[in-house]
């Protein structure tokens, strides 16, 4: 990933982030109130030698009592200087504990001891501070080595007298809460760029140039709630999504304008996810700029068209491949300029069928009479019957699902159309999400009349039967 696909991923889920800051902060302010508020108090020993009448004697009296601080700093600390104070003070407490709240420092090039005690009572650190110090002298006075005619070699004096503290320094909830919020934030930026990085699903034209050099013919949104049931390009012509057909269409005449692709094949890595149904307003699409158009249902597994089109599906493309009949009492029109060949019965061998010199013929009779054929094949990921089907046509569409399919789905089932030398014309991505849908000049047209559903009609109702659909069929629709 470039750096700025990392911008683009932290800004798409930057709601994510924020609410992970939020929480962050929340679990530290929350940590914050969960601990007890604690003092501290500083009380402070200046460490002297009374001895010095001359230069000498002062300079060999410093370096001594410079010498001695250090072990009197450790002293401080020691059950012979806090015994004392437990008694004084009456603390319910042992030398041991007391020394874990306690702590005694000499500040670099200085004789001073500074002693300090956190308590969770103000007024009671700067007391056991001040006993402490005074104990230490005590003490300390007693374990220093004599002096001439028996006088204290180290005098210990109170400098300092600690304070009871204004304020606790203890939870820093400002700081608890700013880290809480950076590590929530981190953690929101982490998880935005690493589902990115881990997430194979394609969304972007930048996800299908990572697997293929295959153009992208255009992107179709998603259905809203409030769209009208059917097909698009008959119930919203004027919509977004009837103009994302439109420019696929648009595509197609522009990828070899010499050889425009006359014989499509459109197929997709896996179900679901939009072939037939982009089949259609594709077909629907060309039929708005040539009279003569087509549409075969080559998916002899799950075949769709029929339902989509409402339609009877029970005589079509395997009855004629059986020479039952012709090709022209099969295919029934759908609208003014779009015709449709059904999928037919389901046979045992779908692919030997779509494979067969019989459907290469059908293709190339078919491909005569009619300007434009648009054939929906089953997945290819699913079943190889597309493949036989995509080499005897102009080349092949396609179809991902926008948030589904996998660059490895998408670039397994490219390779496998170039594998047997069939032309990939491009890919439609489906189901795209929009930040705004609005529609063509900012309305939705459900056109009135014959060949039209309304707007609360079932799919296979979207298109009235032909006149040569069975009475079943018209059946199934008016049950839709």
């Amino acid at each position: 990933m470039e750096s700025v696909e990392y911008l683009r991923s932290i800004a798409r889920r930057w709601l994510t982030i924020l609410v992970l800051g939020v929480l962050g902060a929340g679990v530290g302010f929350a940590y914050a109130s969960a601990q007890p508020a604690l003092y501290r108090a500083t009380s402070s020993v200046f460490v002297s030698s009374p001895r010095g009448e001359t230069t000498n004697e002062l300079v060999q009296g410093f370096t001594f009592t410079e010498k001695l601080v250090q072990s009197y700093t450790q002293l401080a600390t020691m059950p012979a200087v806090l015994q004392p104070v437990i008694d004084k003070l009456e603390l319910d407490t042992t030398p041991a504990r007391l020394a874990a709240s306690v702590t005694a420092s000499t500040p670099l090039n200085t004789v001073i001891i500074e002693v300090t005690v956190v308590n969770r009572s103000a007024d009671q650190a700067a007391r056991i501070a001040n006993a402490i110090t005074r104990s230490l002298a005590t003490t300390g006075q007693e374990l220093a080595p004599e002096g001439p005619a028996g006088s204290a070699s180290i005098a210990l004096q109170t400098v300092s007298t600690a304070q009871p503290p204004a304020r606790p320094f203890s939870p820093n909830t400002t700081l608890l809460v700013l880290t809480g919020l950076l590590i929530g934030l981190a953690l929101g930026v982490a998880y935005a760029v690493l589902r990115d990085i881990l997430d194979t699903r394609v969304r972007t034209d930048a996800d299908i140039d990572r697997v293929t050099d295959v153009p992208v013919l255009g992107k179709v949104g998603q259905r809203g709630r409030k769209v009208p049931a059917g097909i698009t390009m008959r119930t919203m012509p004027r919509s977004t999504l009837a103009e994302s057909y439109r420019r696929v269409q648009a595509n197609l005449e522009f990828i070899d304008v010499d050889h425009r692709p006359r014989l499509m094949v459109v197929t997709s890595p896996l179900t679901k996810d939009g072939k037939s149904t982009t089949s259609v307003n594709l077909a629907l699409a060309l039929a708005e700029r040539s009279p003569r158009v087509l549409l075969v249902d080559a998916d002899l597994r799950r075949p769709s068209i029929a339902d989509l089109c409402g339609l009877d599906g029970d005589v079509g493309l395997t009855t004629v491949l059986r020479g039952a009949i012709s090709p022209e009492e099969a295919i029934v029109p759908c609208g003014d300029s779009l015709s449709v060949l059904t999928a037919g019965a389901l046979p045992p061998n779908p692919g030997q069928l779509l494979g067969s010199a019989a459907m290469r013929t059908l293709l190339q009779t078919l491909a005569a009479r009619f300007d434009y054929i648009v054939i929906d094949s089953p997945p290819l990921l699913a079943a190889t019957d597309a493949l036989g089907l995509a080499h005897i046509a102009d080349g092949a569409i396609v179809v991902a699902r926008y948030g589904v399919t996998r660059r490895a789905q998408l670039k397994d089932t490219i390779g496998a159309l170039e594998n047997v030398n069939a032309r990939v014309l491009g890919i439609v991505l489906n189901g795209v999400k929009e930040s705004r849908p609005t529609d063509y000049y900012g309305m939705v047209s459900v056109p009135e009349g014959p060949g039209v559903a309304k707007a609360d009609a079932a799919p296979e109702a979207a298109v009235p039967p032909a006149p040569a659909v069975s009475r079943r069929a018209a059946e199934r629709t008016t049950a839709g």
